[in-house]
């Protein structure tokens, strides 16, 4: 939780807090090993009409994998992956080894 404003995509409610977390913890177990489905590469763009926000990624293996998301929902899609990649910021965090002295 915060009232910085750079971090909007943040709950400011516990409620909020708990619902996110539930919501995480849900996609994570659902969605499995996720070095399985590794990609290495990608592009992003927009279809001519802008109703579409389109996503491609190459798989290890060489395989192409699209998909498209409607305008009405890349405001969503948008506070979602912030979180992601939030989380996956205070994890790469906690993990590095304190250097130097205090």
């Amino acid at each position: 939780m915060t009232d910085k404003p750079e971090a909007w995509w943040r709950p400011t409610t516990p409620e909020e807090a708990a619902d996110l977390e539930q919501q995480q913890a849900g996609f994570k177990a659902q969605f499995g090993d996720f070095t399985s489905v590794l990609a290495d590469g990608f592009w992003l763009g927009c279809s001519p009409d802008g109703q579409y926000l389109a996503f491609q990624f190459k798989g290890l293996d060489g395989s192409i994998h699209r998909h498209t998301l409607p305008w009405h929902i890349v405001d969503v899609f948008f506070t979602q992956f912030s979180v992601a990649v939030d989380e996956m910021g205070q994890r790469q965090f906690a993990l590095k080894e304190p250097a130097g002295a205090a």
